[in-house]
C-alpha cells in the first residue's frame, strides 16, 4: 500500500501490523504538515477570510441603513401625509446618501486590494458628511416626533444604529487592509530565499568542505520548501554526503533509506535538492 515491501535482515525482527500502521500514519502526517504549512495556502485562506468578513459587514451595513432610512423620512416628511409627493420623495434621500457611501466604500476596498493608499482628507470629509447627516436627522426625528410622545427606546436606537453604521464604514477599510497584509506576508515568505545567512553559516561551520557546504545548503533549502523536521534534515544531510562520497547522485531510494517517507515525497525531495 505504501510502496514496495522492504526485505528485512534475518537477525532483524519483522515489523508488526501496529508498527506498519503507525508508520503509515506518520508518513501521512509528514505530507499533511507539508501541505498545511505551505505559504500559498495561507495566502488563499487570508483572501477567503477577507471575502467572508466583508460580505457579512456589507449585509449588516445594508440592514442598518435600511433602519436609518425611516428616521430620515420621518425628519423630512414631518406632518405630511402620503397624499403629498414630498412624503414619498423623503424615502429616496437616505438611499441616495447610502448609495454614495457604499460606492465610496467599494472604491476604498478595491484600492486597498491593489495596495494603494486611500487616506485622503476629501474621502474622510465625504464619509463624515454622509454619516453625520444620517445621525442628525435620525436623532432629531426621534426627539421631535410628528405624532405621539418621545420614546426613550426609539431615541436610543436612532442614536446607536447610525453610530454603528458610521463605525462599520470606518472599520471596513481596516479589515481589507489587514487581510491583504496577511496575504502579502504569506506570499513574501513563499518567495523569500529559503536559506538565510545565519543558517548557512552554521552549516558551513559544521562542514568546512566546499562540496559539503553546497550539499548542506541544498538540504537547508529543501527543509524550508517542504517544512521538514530538524531530525529529517540531519538525516538527509548525512545521507547526501555519503552518496556524494560514493561518486553518484542522490536517488529517491536513498532518501527513503535515510528518512521514512513515501516514494512520491522522496522523489520531490530529490527534485528540490537537484534544483
Amino acid at each position: 500500500m505504501f510502496g514496495k515491501p522492504k526485505h528485512h535482515n534475518d537477525n532483524q525482527p519483522a515489523e508488526t501490523r501496529s508498527v506498519r500502521r503507525l508508520r503509515a500514519r506518520l508518513d501521512e502526517s509528514h505530507q499533511l504538515h507539508a501541505l498545511t504549512t505551505d505559504p500559498l495556502l495561507g495566502a488563499v485562506r487570508a483572501d477567503r477570510f477577507r471575502i467572508s468578513v466583508t460580505r457579512s459587514m456589507w449585509l449588516f451595513l445594508a440592514i442598518g441603513l435600511g433602519f436609518t432610512t425611516t428616521g430620515v423620512q420621518a425628519f423630512l416628511a414631518g406632518k405630511l401625509t402620503p397624499a403629498d409627493p414630498l412624503w414619498w420623495g423623503a424615502w429616496l434621500v437616505e438611499p441616495a446618501l447610502a448609495g454614495i457611501l457604499i460606492t465610496l466604500l467599494r472604491w476604498e476596498a478595491e484600492m486597498l486590494s491593489a495596495g494603494l493608499d486611500v487616506e485622503h482628507k476629501a474621502v474622510k470629509r465625504l464619509k463624515h458628511v454622509l454619516l453625520s447627516a444620517t445621525l442628525i436627522t435620525n436623532v432629531w426625528s426621534s426627539l421631535c416626533p410628528a405624532t405621539g410622545t418621545v420614546n426613550a427606546g426609539n431615541v436610543f436606537l436612532h442614536l446607536v444604529v447610525p453610530a454603528v453604521v458610521y463605525l462599520i464604514a470606518e472599520v471596513m477599510p481596516v479589515i481589507t487592509h489587514r487581510c491583504n497584509q496577511a496575504r502579502d506576508n504569506a506570499l513574501a515568505s513563499h518567495q523569500a530565499p529559503a536559506a538565510t545567512p545565519p543558517a548557512l553559516a552554521e552549516v558551513t561551520a559544521a562542514v568546512p568542505s566546499p562540496v559539503a557546504v553546497v550539499e548542506s545548503a541544498a538540504v537547508v533549502t529543501t527543509h524550508a520548501r517542504l517544512r521538514l523536521p530538524a531530525q529529517m534534515v540531519a538525516a538527509l544531510d548525512a545521507k547526501t554526503q555519503d552518496v556524494r562520497a560514493q561518486g553518484r547522485e542522490l536517488t529517491a531510494q536513498d532518501v527513503q533509506d535515510a528518512v521514512k517517507v513515501p516514494a512520491d515525497y522522496a522523489a520531490r525531495i530529490v527534485r528540490d535538492l537537484a534544483a
